[in-house]
């Protein structure tokens, strides 16, 4: 029996960004030892770089002079930083039961690729459902809002601010505002007497005396103004970018997937991946549409066709073959899953359904229809069509997993086509309009639980979407900009993009840093209204300052456990 090295196993998957690394890293030592680094203020820990900079300081000061309406903001992150906080635990606390009791009965699903370590990282390049560019982006804008804000808190409560910087390991992974922390966080009693002994000699030396430390209100307010300054800036992207989806119109659902060699359609140029718009100036909406067009046609019948490519739209004329007859319309299907009635009667990924027993599937609906009908253990006849070519397949349905009352074939991801013979086309169906108005409904959806899960899960696979992760090349094709944002061209796919990044980002950042988990913001939080709540009650400021860190600790060792048993829970059951 052969054993896969998992080092082994790794570096080869994985050489090219190793070696990149191994690159940079080198670079940062010979950087180092040369003193360039020390010299532009850099500081490097490892492969991790903070590069800071003192600038800056003077516009904190303008920007804070404002100081009631900062205090206000940072007063609201108190109470978004709190609610988030609850949420986040009561969701972390139901995952692990669900896990546990998932575990005990042995119903957990397999790991997929959303318990990957690396996908629990909102970082570009490394997680796999961001796309690097726009994800950058996102990360660079939701860094420095966040550290920018605790800036200015810092300002505002007479906090010294140290510095500001970035900090990278190849690509930003962070940013920092870099306080005062004796006057942030040092234990009170420590650092009255240490600010005694600095005032004296201060005042010998002739220098401005220092600040006083942040009492627990203070800190709480510059902690928090990060998490609040992240949903600020969510919210302003969220409706940018709603404003700018208003703009883009769905320019056809009806792709050509296909071109018949020495066809009409190959002689004219036509190549896949062509949006088909016009049909002899009758508009084309949907596959359907496509093939009651195309079948009416005539023997040796020219036809005018209005097609999309590359963003330039051309009329073609093609002349179809009075020697081949018929359209087809079916349903294709992606993938055939293993130990199902369909993988053992040698069905195939991609083959094309258009009858069942004497029903024709002509699209999806009459698919569904004919399953909701059928029952486990029934005998049907499938015909399928691959590669331009006939095949029939007798099958014994399974139960369906979903309902155990119907059958179940075992293939997966359907799609409406058509092949039109006599001009050499086959098209498929992609669900642009249908797309873009599911996204146009969100806001209508955020006064419910509903439409904050669609939110959360929007880039990631899931039930109400498959998955978006903003217009990529791809899809851009099935969209063109209308009225004013015509002017713009592909910059409006750009703009909504960034925005829809920016905005999951922030909101994701937010709530992450909910989480009560030292050295989180959320975990500092916690610490200090324990304390204050215990305080009150039982006075003892010191006593109490030190359980408060003890149930800190405790909650922080919790949500670092959660997160462990996220990603190893699903490869446990299949132990």
């Amino acid at each position: 029996m052969n054993f896969t090295n998992p080092l082994l196993s790794f570096i080869e998957t994985y050489w090219i960004y190793l070696f990149i690394f191994a690159v940079y890293w080198q670079l940062i030592i010979l950087l180092k030892k040369k003193g360039i680094l020390e010299r532009f203020n850099i500081t490097s820990h490892g492969p991790l770089l903070m590069i800071r900079t003192t600038r800056g300081q003077d516009f904190l000061n303008w920007i804070a002079k404002i100081k009631s309406f900062w205090r206000l903001f940072a007063d609201i992150g108190i109470i978004l930083m709190i609610l988030g906080m609850l949420i986040m635990f009561i969701m972390i606390i139901i995952f692990d039961i669900s896990t546990m009791i998932s575990l005990h009965k042995e119903t957990l699903p397999p790991p997929t690729e959303l318990n990957k370590l690396k996908n629990l990282f909102l970082i570009p390049g490394i997680n796999d459902f961001i796309p690097f560019v726009w994800g950058i982006i996102a990360l660079v804008v939701t860094l420095v809002v966040h550290e920018f804000s605790h800036a200015i808190l810092c300002k505002v409560e007479d906090i010294r601010v140290k510095s500001m910087g970035l900090i990278l390991v190849l690509i930003p992974i962070g940013a920092f505002a870099e306080p005062d922390e004796d006057q942030l966080f040092e234990k009170q009693e420590n650092a009255i007497e240490k600010i005694e002994n600095e005032l004296k000699q201060e005042k010998e030396n002739e220098k401005e005396p220092r600040q006083p430390i942040a009492n627990r209100r203070q800190r709480v307010r510059i902690l928090s103004a990060g998490v609040m300054a992240n949903f600020v800036t969510a919210f302003i992207a969220f409706i940018l970018f709603f404003i700018v989806i208003g703009s883009i119109a769905p320019a056809s659902n009806v792709l050509i997937t296909e071109i018949e060699p020495g066809s009409s359609a190959d002689i004219a140029g036509i190549t896949d991946l062509t949006l088909i718009i016009k049909i002899n100036d009758e508009p084309i909406g949907n596959v359907s549409e496509f093939f009651d067009c195309m079948n009416s046609l005539t023997p040796g019948e020219t036809v005018r066709m209005q097609i999309k490519k590359d963003n330039t739209i051309q009329e073609v004329v093609l002349q179809s073959d009075p020697e081949l007859k018929g359209t087809i319309s079916g349903v294709r299907f992606d993938e055939v899953i293993s130990d199902t009635p369909a993988k053992s009667a040698g069905l195939i990924d991609g083959m094309i359904i258009t009858r069942i027993d004497n029903t024709t599937i002509a699209d999806t609906q009459a698919f569904f229809n004919f399953m909701t009908n059928t029952t486990p253990d029934q005998n049907i006849v499938i015909y399928a069509l691959f590669a331009n070519k006939d095949f029939n397949y007798t099958i014994i349905l399974n139960e369906n997993p979903m309902d155990n009352e119907k059958g179940f074939i075992g293939i997966t991801g359907f799609s409406n086509v058509a092949i039109c013979r006599p001009v050499g086309i086959y098209v498929g169906e992609y669900p642009a309009k249908e797309l873009l108005g599911f996204l146009q409904m969100i806001p209508s959806l955020m006064t419910g639980i509903y439409g904050w899960i669609i939110l959360l899960v929007l880039p990631f696979p899931n039930p109400f979407i498959g998955s978006f992760q903003g217009f990529s090349s791809t899809i851009m094709m099935f969209y063109e900009p209308i009225g004013f944002a015509a002017y713009f061209g592909n910059g409006v796919f750009w703009a909504a993009n960034s925005l829809l990044w920016i905005m999951w980002m922030n909101f994701y950042v937010g709530l992450f840093n909910c989480l009560p988990m030292l050295p989180l913001d959320g975990g500092h939080v916690l610490r200090d209204s324990v304390h204050s709540i215990l305080e009150r009650l039982f006075g003892d400021g010191k006593r109490m300052g030190e359980i408060a860190g003890k149930v800190a600790t405790g909650f922080a060792i919790l949500m670092l456990a959660s997160l462990v048993l996220m990603v190893i829970a699903p490869s446990l059951s299949q132990i």
